[in-house]
């Protein structure tokens, strides 16, 4: 069973429950049951409201007034939507991080992208999500824009575009993560830009075919 223990209990049972929805352990328009969370996560219902709370903001769950809070469902225009805005918000992210990357920084997320290429496919398809949502906040965090970091954590757009279990093949986007460091350690804002572009553009293009062959398939099923 897995179990919270941490001093920062709020913050600890905010990310475990974020982490089973990108995981789908919990899947869209699940009632999220308090007292079955508490008992698994063995805490009281307190910190878990706030998770509730912080994940309503974020627009992974939703609270339905005397039927409690459910797991938010993404349609896939709202899924195209999140994925327009990334690409305008982190290309300027990656790109005002090449300005002022520090190499602390840029070596350990090398470090951890190099360790993820090194999993086997079981574990890297495990451990991926969390790691896809550190890696582009360290490098929103590293413009140093704090309204750019806050906009895209707000409202979790790495996490909201990933929530439909619509993963890539994890290791093409951990190659492509290995071009976006180098661009930003060379300090070359356009490159790092281009890069980051490319590399969201090529999901968004994935989500854009999905939704031509169910729009196709669902044409199918009407035709006589």
């Amino acid at each position: 069973m897995y179990r919270v223990i941490n001093e920062d209990l709020n913050e600890q049972v905010y990310r475990r429950i974020r982490e089973m929805i990108v995981q789908r352990e919990l899947k869209p328009d699940q009632k999220l049951l308090q007292e079955e969370l508490a008992s698994q996560l063995g805490v009281s219902r307190t910190p878990l409201l706030s998770a509730f709370a912080k994940l309503e903001r974020e627009m992974l769950v939703k609270s339905v007034p005397r039927r409690g809070y459910f797991v938010r469902s993404i349609t896939l225009k709202e899924l195209l939507d999140i994925y327009n805005i990334r690409l305008r918000l982190e290309t300027l992210g990656a790109s005002e991080a090449a300005k002022k990357c520090t190499h602390t920084v840029l070596e350990a997320l090398q470090k951890k992208t190099d360790e993820m290429i090194s999993l086997d496919a079981e574990k890297l398809k495990s451990m991926f999500p969390e790691y896809d949502y550190e890696f582009h906040t360290q490098i929103m965090k590293m413009s140093g824009n704090e309204f750019l970091v806050n906009m895209v954590g707000s409202f979790n757009l790495v996490t909201l575009g990933n929530i439909m279990g619509m993963y890539r093949d994890p290791r093409g986007s951990l190659f492509e993560h290995k071009s976006i460091i180098g661009a930003i350690s060379s300090q070359d804002c356009e490159l790092a830009e281009s890069a980051m572009f490319s590399h969201i553009s090529v999901a968004k293009s994935r989500i854009e075919q999905y939704a031509k062959d169910r729009s196709y398939e669902a044409e199918e099923r009407q035709s006589p």
